[in-house]
Order: structure tokens, then C-alpha cells, then sequence
């Protein structure tokens, strides 16, 4: 179906305006931009343009803000007097802007000049080379933000592109506001007009108010009426991880913590502030799309798509951030997979906008937690220091340093003893955005760390010489690490950086042991594991270990641990390789060795013949696992969010370990 490039033209105008085109279309106008410059520049100048008002002021157009938002505001009041209330079943919505056209809101926001204020001179954006702002300082400046933020209040457009054949663009506004330390509130209200009364609009939102917390949203299911869920939390324990306050909205702590996996790509202003563009995959940009996790139905994102975020240069928070499909063969078949229709890099799939911005306190009763049936209650008992000593029966340990964070609640966990004593406390710290917790227990009797941390963990030493075991930030978890010790077992968490964190568990008056021999074995009928150390690993197995060069690993990875597999018919090494800062996206890298001859059957369909070491080896991309045998070794590198070429890095990097380290 070969088009002319009055039709590419054309299709390309439709499609940027958030017209479905047909697969044979979208794949004509892609062939034909490759190869005719013309409309390849056509569609560059296009996006461009369309970039340009985004970041320009319109200069005599009339400021419609509080016109919009009200007609927004109207739109709930009629649907909830005070909350939201989910119907039955959907109902047909007007648009966001009232008239014959339907715009999207980042559309809408750009026809009365809310988004943006006037740029540098030279286009709508400045390239690295004008940058005076590098990765790592953006790290630093979210971080160090976190801990001065008090109050917050901010307005967003969302758009989402190619939800369904039938709705091809859905329309929402969001709002947030924060109080520190825990007061935070979501609301999501979608504004789509869905083409049956029959289809449920996603309408969310999140309220956390200390020890409370509360949801509502549609359940996610495959089908258009999607039954209401609605949840509250009593009795929360503070920061938890299981009722969370997603307040990378707020400041991207998490997904910008660290500066190996995000680059600095432009800066400009944006609602007539100084702006910074920094640019990562999705998979580490997770946390700030919480709205796809608390309910409701939304398109799916591969890993690797690309968000490209504006932050405030000053106050750094989020200001806008649009997620493009990543190029490659493996998006394509993923898309296939999902019935999604051809997407191009260059058009955005997903854009939030904000359209103000301000740290001024919420209104009263912003936090107010509706009244409803069903609470669950997590138990935590908020007490003094001398109270919880008390119940106890020991003095809590307290760090001779927080890092300028204040106290914030003492609690004591549910018991868990058939008497209800408390064996545990929980004394945590605050200051803006910015948390910590410390958790004791002089009754542990489990073979494990205490606390979310597993056995896999690194072992690390701190400054006052304990040994501690930390494990990176996860999406559920903040950076966290045990601590072993005569008599009492701790857990640190926080969504800290790494190097504060080490500091404030190396100034507990407590000295950190390794774990017992008794923590490190584990066993199963397939075996028994043992925690070794390298050199051990050395020492025992009956050939000389392989470990890859530093350089060779991914950014921010190091090694973990290891462990040897004793199994009826031999030994097996796991060495685990584990992020620093974040664990978004992927998992630990793990390289296994053991004697072999050949590699082992064949366990899934999907596998394919691929060259590594001068030998074929096989790659089972479900799996992400990556396998090979040389020498009478078998090995294998598996680790989820990885491409093929990363693990290839990996082996082919693989030399012997001398002493325990390569």
C-alpha cells in the first residue's frame, strides 16, 4: 500500500492529533518517511512545532485556568459531593472543554497558554552542550529537596494514547497535595467520552492520613464494568510500604536516585520556570505512574519505552512527562502481543502535564478520610520511648545520627506472641519528604534477617566496623539493611541516598555480626545452599570460577553474594550481582557454574542458537537467561530487564577469579 507524500503528510497531521490509523497505513507512512527526507523533516518540523507551543506563551490569549478548572470542579461536585463514589457501571462523559471540538488537555492546555513560559533563545529547547547541570547533580538536588518540602499542591493533565480500538485517547485532570510528614492525597478523574454508557471511567483516589489510609477506584478487569474497590487502612504503621504514599509525584526520589541510569537531554522553562529535561526507560520511572497501580484499566508500557521528564530547576518537581515506545524488534513483538497498533519513538503514547504547581497549604479537611465498612487494621500502637520500653522489657536503640531528620513516631508493632507481648518497636524520622525507619527485636528466633531484607543481600561495613547486609530500593521497599547483632537483631529503612543510610546505621550503638552458620544454609529436597563467601567459593569448587570485569557490568551493579548448591549429583555457584541505589525495572544479575558436558534440555519454546565465548550458546528471552557450556563448565546469566546484549557484555567479560575477585 505504497501512499504519496500528500497522504504521509496527512496520515502523520491524523495521527498526532490521536487518530487510530490502520496497521497497513502505519506501516506505508513509516516506509515511506524512512525513505523521503521531505516527510521525514515534515514530520520532525511537525513535533517540533507542536513542542514549541507547548513551551511558548501565547502572547494576547486570555487566561481560562480558573474557567477550566472549574468547570472540572463542577463536573465532580455532580458526581460526589466530597468524595468519589464509583456507579455500578459507566456512564458517557463530556470532554474536559466544552464546544464542537474535543481536545485533549495537554491540547486544551496549549490553546489558552497554561503550560509553559517563554524559553531561552534558540528553540524550544537548549542540547547537552549548553548544560550546566549533569546527571548526578539532579540526583543530589532531588534528594536534598526532599528534606525541605512541607506543603504542596499541584494540577496535571494526563493523556494516554491508543487505550483501545474504541478509545483511541483518553482525556484525565490529577490533583495532589501533601502535608509532611504524612498527609498526602490522589485524586484521578477521567474526562473521556467512552462510546458506551456500559464502560467504566477511571476515576481514583488515594487519601493517607498518618495511621489512616484510604482508596477507591474501579477494580482492574478485563472487562468494561469494573465493579468498585474500596479500602481502608487503621492503625498504619508509619511509612509503610503496604499502604504507601506515592510521593515521587511530589519529588521523583526513587526513580532519580540514581545518576548511572538517567541522562540530562535539555533545559528550557516550563510554566515560566527555569527547567531541567532528564530522560529514563519506564521500568525506572515506575513510581511516578502510581495511578496505574491503585485501580481501573490502562494501556501497557514496555520496560524500555522512554520518559522524557521536565523538572523544575529550582524546586526540581516534575512539571511534565511524556513515555515514547522504544525502537526494536522486541517492543514490536511485545506490542503484537498486547494488540496494540504501530507506535513511532517520536510520538508520545502517554503525557502529563501540570498546569500549576505551588507550596501553598492544602485547604482544611483535604485529608479527611470518608467513613466506609470493611477496615483493615495493621496494628501499630503508637508509643513514647519510655513506653516502649516498658512494654518491651529492653531500651530501644537509638543512632547518634539521623542526618538532621527529627523524630516522628514511636510504635510498637503487632505482637506476636500468645500472649500479645510486644517483642518489636519501630521508632521512625522525618523531615519534608524525606523518611526513615529503625526496627528492633531482642526475641528473633528465625533462621533470616530481621526485617525486608533477604538472604541475598550484600554484606556491607559500616563506619563503626558492624557488618550490615543492604539490599537497594525497590518499588515496595526503600533502601534498607539488617543488622545482626549479640542480643538484638535491627532493620534500617529509608528512602535516604545509599551513603546517608550506611552513615546512619554505622553511628547505632550496636556492633554487627555475620550471620550464623545456621542463617546460611538453607534446605530442599533438591539440595542444600550455603552462603559462602568468594574465596570459599574458590576453594570448593572443582574448577577454577569465572567472575566478569567491573566495567563490564551494567551501570550501578556490584556484587551481592554467592552461594553454593550441593545437590545429589554435584555442586553448583550462584553469584548474584545487585543495583546500588534502585532495584526499578530489573533484578539481580545471576551467574551460575557447575560441571557439565552439554547444555540441559530445552524448557521453553522460545529459545534460539546465539554465539558467546566462540562457542553457540542459547538465549531463552522469557527468562532472560542467557546459557553456555566451555570447558566442562556449564554457566548461565539470567536477570530480568536485561536485553541479550547486556548479559553478552557480561560473559564475554568472564575471566578467572584469583583470590575471590576477577
Amino acid at each position: 500500500m505504497p501512499v504519496d507524500c500528500e497522504r504521509a503528510r496527512r496520515a502523520i497531521s491524523e495521527r498526532m492529533d490521536g487518530e487510530r490509523l490502520s496497521t497497513r497505513l502505519t506501516a506505508a507512512v513509516e516506509h515511506h518517511v524512512a525513505d523521503c527526507p521531505a516527510c521525514a523533516a515534515f514530520e520532525a518540523g511537525a513535533w517540533k512545532l507542536r513542542e514549541a507551543a507547548r513551551f511558548e506563551v501565547a502572547p494576547a490569549v486570555p487566561d481560562l485556568v480558573d474557567s477550566i478548572m472549574a468547570s472540572v470542579q463542577r463536573e465532580r461536585q455532580e458526581r460526589a459531593p466530597a468524595h468519589l463514589r464509583l456507579l455500578p457501571g459507566g456512564r458517557a462523559r463530556r470532554p474536559l472543554l466544552p464546544g464542537r471540538i474535543r481536545l485533549a488537555p495537554v491540547a486544551a492546555a496549549l490553546a489558552v497558554g497554561l503550560v509553559a513560559g517563554s524559553l531561552a533563545v534558540g528553540g524550544p529547547w537548549q542540547r547537552p552542550e549548553g548544560l550546566s547541570v549533569d546527571a548526578a547533580e539532579v540526583t543530589r538536588g532531588v534528594a536534598a529537596a526532599a528534606t525541605t518540602l512541607s506543603e504542596y499542591q499541584a494540577r496535571f493533565a494526563v493523556t494516554e494514547y491508543h487505550f483501545s480500538p474504541d478509545v483511541p485517547v483518553r482525556e484525565f485532570s490529577m490533583n495532589v497535595w501533601f502535608q509532611a510528614p504524612e498527609k498526602f492525597r490522589l485524586d484521578v478523574v477521567d474526562h473521556t467520552q467512552y462510546p458506551s454508557r456500559d464502560m467504566t471511567p477511571t476515576d481514583l483516589e488515594l487519601i493517607v492520613k498518618g495511621s489512616s489510609w484510604y482508596s477507591v477506584g474501579p477494580s482492574a478487569c478485563p472487562i468494561d464494568v469494573c465493579p468498585p474497590s474500596e479500602s481502608v487502612v487503621e492503625n498504619r504503621v508509619p511509612f509503610s510500604s503496604t499502604a504507601p504514599a506515592p510521593t515521587d509525584l511530589i519529588l521523583p526520589v526513587t526513580s532519580l536516585a540514581d545518576a548511572d541510569q538517567l541522562s540530562v537531554v535539555g533545559q528550557g522553562s516550563l510554566l515560566g520556570r527555569p527547567a531541567i529535561e532528564v530522560r529514563l526507560p519506564f521500568d525506572r520511572a515506575e513510581p511516578l505512574f502510581p495511578f496505574l497501580s491503585l485501580g481501573g484499566s490502562w494501556r501497557p508500557f514496555f520496560g524500555s519505552d522512554q520518559v522524557d521528564l521536565w523538572l523544575d530547576a529550582r524546586s526540581w518537581f516534575p512539571l511534565s512527562y511524556a513515555v515514547y515506545p522504544a525502537p526494536g524488534r522486541d517492543r514490536d513483538e511485545w506490542a503484537l502481543r498486547f494488540g496494540l497498533p504501530s507506535e513511532s519513538p517520536r510520538q508520545p503514547i502517554f503525557q502529563v502535564v501540570a498546569l500549576s504547581v505551588d507550596q501553598a497549604p492544602p485547604a482544611d479537611g483535604t485529608f479527611r478520610i470518608p467513613q466506609t465498612k470493611g477496615e483493615k487494621d495493621q496494628g501499630a500502637k503508637p508509643v513514647s520511648i519510655a513506653q516502649a520500653s516498658k512494654e518491651t522489657g529492653f531500651q530501644p536503640v537509638e543512632p547518634g545520627d539521623v542526618d538532621g531528620l527529627d523524630l516522628y513516631q514511636v510504635v510498637l508493632p503487632p505482637a506476636s506472641t500468645p500472649k500479645g507481648e510486644a517483642q518489636q518497636t519501630l521508632i521512625t524520622y522525618s523531615k519534608g519528604l524525606a523518611w526513615l525507619k529503625l526496627g528492633e527485636t531482642r526475641g528473633w528466633t528465625s533462621n533470616t534477617l530481621y526485617g525486608p531484607v533477604g538472604l541475598q543481600a550484600q554484606e556491607v561495613i559500616l563506619a563503626n566496623g558492624s557488618v550490615a547486609y543492604y539490599e537497594p530500593a525497590t518499588v515496595d521497599h526503600g533502601r534498607r539493611l539488617s543488622i545482626h547483632a549479640a542480643g538484638t537483631d535491627l532493620y534500617v529503612e529509608t528512602n535516604l541516598p545509599r551513603d546517608q543510610l550506611l552513615e546512619v546505621a554505622g553511628s547505632l550503638p550496636v556492633t554487627g555480626i555475620p550471620i550464623p552458620a545456621t542463617w546460611a544454609v538453607r534446605r530442599s529436597p533438591e539440595g542444600v545452599t550455603e552462603r559462602v563467601t568468594l574465596l570459599q567459593a574458590a576453594a570448593e569448587m572443582p574448577f577454577t570460577i569465572l567472575l566478569p570485569a567491573s566495567q563490564a557490568l551494567p551501570a550501578g551493579y556490584e556484587v551481592a553474594s554467592a552461594e553454593i548448591v550441593r545437590m545429589h549429583q554435584g555442586a553448583a555457584l550462584n553469584v548474584y550481582f545487585q543495583q546500588q541505589d534502585t532495584d526499578l525495572g530489573t533484578e539481580p544479575i545471576r551467574l551460575h557454574e557447575e560441571v557439565a558436558e552439554k547444555l540441559p534440555p530445552a524448557s521453553s519454546a522460545a529459545q534460539s542458537e546465539v554465539e558467546v565465548r566462540n562457542v553457540i550458546g542459547r538465549w531463552t528471552p522469557d527468562r532472560n537467561q542467557l546459557e553456555w557450556v566451555e570447558q566442562g563448565v556449564y554457566l548461565s546469566l539470567d536477570a530480568a530487564g536485561l536485553t541479550l546484549a547486556d548479559l553478552l557484555a557480561v560473559a564475554n567479560s568472564l575471566q578467572p577469579a584469583e583470590g575471590g575477585a576477577p
